[in-house]
């Protein structure tokens, strides 16, 4: 079996560097996007939202901004300057998680929330890409499940910031005034958060952009990179439809738990905020690491579809775990296996990034990771207003959001298994024919 070489100039220790930089980037987008979900309560209160309002900003805005800005910006990933277009996206987002401490309703913090979409957008794909090019393809699984780390790494340190912010914000607060009143402490938090989100930017300005192997005509263009994708679907399938269908659960629990824990349990969101993030650390990375380690000990042992295993694993495991989580009486109970929930979530992000990219030709290697991240944010990032909707509305109870929440696991769960046992063998034909082309 041959691979494609990495870049020459990049030695082990820089590409682990680069490794690093993204994901402390990674990081932080987390932070800025997932720290709203534990300001839902004083948010809703202060700009007079309601559970389908705020499901839809943090799910279908998200999810339709990052969509129309995902393939424009993985086109100039896959032709210009990655480390440049993360920068300049870095700020940006920053600066709109600041704005969204400023909204003053429904429409002000929807622009902030978008505009921060389009600033993610930009680095999923740029930094895939990227770490596709300083490792061998055989190689990815470790260094991309330890980028995708950061997706349980940020909720961690979101969860953190924000109650360890609250904890100070009542000192900080009395000097700062918004609208001739004294500044409530969720905007503090967020101010906070933004100002915090800018540090990854020194970490990445020592990293190196890193060299394509790119032949001569192989300029990315989007008529091709189309036409391949529909020649491909089959094979892709599992990787994108399937996952979007097994993260959507999720994206919702993600967002709507500490409001749950709140509302059924009793619990601040301080207390919520920190428990969670604990979870994250203990459970979320971990399940990451091990996911990658899996996926490799799976394909070491003839599992060609290896990658694809650990999905199928980890949705599984995780839709049991959901449920019990939010039928539990007591909250420390529904914490536990809240985190076990956490941890399957987490397994299957990087084998499944990994699998994109071994099937991409590098000309398209950023525009067929950010297909993946389109995927989620319009299919998954609905479990958000779903859940809010059947809240609002089947249930009619603000109570009862654990049982919108267990709807989705189960639904969403079959959904993703279906797809992945259907197509799998499609992905497994494409990977081995594009191993048989490489030089």
């Amino acid at each position: 079996m041959t691979h494609p070489a990495p870049d020459p100039h990049y030695g082990n220790r820089q590409a682990w560097y680069l490794v690093f930089s993204l994901t402390l980037c990674n990081i932080l987008s987390q932070v800025d996007r997932f720290a709203m979900t534990l300001l839902v309560t004083p948010m809703q209160r202060d700009l007079g939202l309601n559970d389908t309002q705020t499901g839809l900003i943090g799910g279908l805005v998200t999810g339709l901004f990052y969509a129309l800005a995902g393939l424009p910006l993985a086109r100039l990933a896959d032709q210009y300057n990655r480390k440049l277009l993360i920068l300049v996206a870095l700020t940006g987002w920053s600066l709109m998680t600041m704005a969204s401490g400023l909204a003053i309703g429904f429409w002000t913090l929807c622009i902030a929330r978008l505009l921060l979409a389009v600033g993610d957008a930009a680095l999923g794909p740029s930094a895939s890409s990227m770490i596709g090019n300083v490792f061998r393809s055989d190689k990815l699984s470790a260094p991309l499940s330890a980028y995708a780390s950061a997706g349980s790494l940020g909720n961690a340190a979101a969860s953190l910031l924000v109650a360890g912010l609250l904890f100070v914000a009542p000192f900080v607060a009395p000097p700062l005034t918004f609208g001739g009143e004294p500044m409530a402490p969720w905007r503090v938090v967020m101010i906070g958060l933004g100002l915090v989100g800018l540090l990854p930017m020194l970490t990445l300005l020592f990293a190196r952009e890193p060299v394509r192997p790119h032949h001569e005509g192989d300029r990315p263009d989007f008529r091709a990179f189309v036409a391949y994708l529909k020649s491909h679907r089959l094979a892709y399938l599992p990787c994108y439809l399937g996952y979007a269908l097994f993260v959507l659960p999720f994206v919702a629990m993600a967002f709507w738990a500490p409001t749950a824990f709140e509302r059924v349990h009793g619990l601040s969101p301080t207390i919520t905020g920190a428990w969670m993030g604990v979870g994250y650390l203990v459970a979320g990375a971990p399940g990451t690491i091990f996911g990658g380690w899996l996926s490799g000990w799976l394909e070491r042992r003839g599992h060609a579809d290896g990658k694809l295993l650990v999905l199928l694993i980890a949705t599984l495991a995780s839709v049991p775990a959901v449920v019990a989580s939010q039928l539990a009486g007591d909250p420390t109970v529904a914490m536990g296996f809240l985190w076990v929930a956490m941890a399957c979530a987490a397994m299957a992000l990087g084998p499944v990034t990994a699998a994109i990219q071994v099937l991409a030709p590098d000309q398209f290697r950023a525009q067929a990771a950010v297909v993946l991240y389109l995927l989620i944010f319009i299919v998954a990032f609905m479990g958000i207003p779903i859940t809010g909707f059947l809240t609002d509305t089947v249930f009619g109870d603000p109570k009862r959001i654990g049982h919108a929440l267990i709807v989705l696991a189960l639904s969403f769960g079959a959904l993703a298994t279906g797809v992945v046992l259907r197509f799998r063998s499609h992905y497994v034909a494409a990977a081995q024919a594009r191993e048989a082309e490489l030089p």
